[in-house]
């Protein structure tokens, strides 16, 4: 059994703990908490079971698409409060190589949405940096359905976004991170891979393309490609740098303005059976938990991560592990809905 870190909450890492041992993830570490900070955090399991190192509350995750709320979704919404960008531009206005593309016509705001008829993914092993990338794509049909027809999650909307958000500003989308969240914020420990200092990573497993344990390398294809500049994975965090994250979110005038975080919480496709915020999932059904307020914002990260927002009562909830090491099929999904299902009925109070 492991031995539960000095001064953590034992409900919460009893819980984690029950994770570990049904084998969900190699470790974990769990923050609950509202607008004046983290109630209960805890840390269990290991971050790199190959070298036998602890979690630690201080490990660095690769958040994978936990990055396209938190970074990509932020900035441009500050760029939108800022008046560089609306969310009516087309793809186009700010990437001149896409007139005479049918991508070209679709607005900022159908991908924010998922609504912008993009397929999923798209990807070759040959592509090396985010021109390679975008040649790649542009070279390939990604577009399936007309714009706003459907909700369809695509990694490709955030390439393009974050595509649109370099042309708007001729700035890196890792220097408008800096400027737009980070440091507004003090995240302290956040930035956009790859890495230099890997001593305290939650190492992931490519079982696709690359065969080995990656640490500080982003695990996302696309994102690796891209030298961390794709806009749909690539970010790096801790889940102190989270916290105060999910903060600023729910507390106006942090990051984003009263008004922008109010819209945030409506549904954005109300025409489509899917309800959709500007970069957020919205709770619906049993996503993140039946209990959950329907105005909740979240997201969830290939690798194992997620942030849920509760706007209505003041939570938030981060869960962060490297599942992915172990591969994917391992009972993440109900975990958490288990953990979000008790956030919300304040059973680690």
């Amino acid at each position: 059994m492991t031995e539960l870190h000095s001064g953590q909450d034992t409900a919460l890492t009893e819980f984690l703990h029950d994770g570990l041992e049904q084998d969900v993830y190699p470790g974990a570490v769990a923050a609950v908490g509202t607008t004046t900070g983290i109630n209960h955090v805890s840390v269990v399991g290991s971050r790199n079971p190959n070298r036998e190192k602890p979690m630690q509350r201080t490990t660095r995750f690769d958040a994978a698409s936990l990055t396209k709320p938190v970074v990509t979704t932020t900035v441009a919404l500050s760029l939108v409060e800022d008046g560089q960008i609306t969310l009516s531009d087309t793809l186009a206005e700010h990437l001149p190589a896409l007139n005479g593309y049918s991508r070209g016509d679709r607005t900022l705001q159908s991908l924010l949405t998922h609504s912008s008829g993009f397929q999923p993914y798209g990807f070759d092993e040959s592509w090396d940096s985010v021109d390679a990338a975008l040649a790649g794509l542009q070279d390939i049909s990604i577009v399936e359905a007309p714009s706003v027809s459907r909700f369809k999650y695509s990694c490709l909307n955030f390439i393009y976004l974050a595509a649109a958000l370099r042309g708007a500003t001729g700035e890196s989308l890792s220097n408008l991170a800096e400027k737009y969240v980070f440091d507004r914020i003090g995240m302290k420990d956040s930035e956009l891979g790859p890495l230099t200092d890997v001593s305290n990573i939650a190492a992931t497993y490519d079982h696709q393309y690359r065969n080995q344990i990656l640490r500080g390398d982003v695990h996302d294809p696309l994102g690796w490609a891209m030298n961390g500049e794709s806009g749909n994975a690539g970010l790096f965090t801790t889940v102190d740098d989270l916290a105060a994250f999910a903060q600023a979110y729910l507390k106006p005038g942090k990051v984003l303005s009263a008004a922008m975080l109010k819209r945030l919480q409506a549904d954005w496709l109300p025409k489509l059976e899917t309800p959709m915020s500007l970069g957020w999932r919205l709770a619906h059904e049993t996503y993140p938990a039946p209990n959950w307020s329907e105005s909740g914002l979240g997201h969830t990260g290939y690798t194992g991560t997620s942030l849920w927002l509760n706007h209505e009562s003041g939570q938030f909830a981060i869960l962060l592990t490297n599942q992915v090491y172990d591969g994917k099929e391992t009972g993440l999904i109900r975990l958490r809905e288990q953990f979000h299902a008790m956030v919300a009925a304040n059973k680690f109070e």
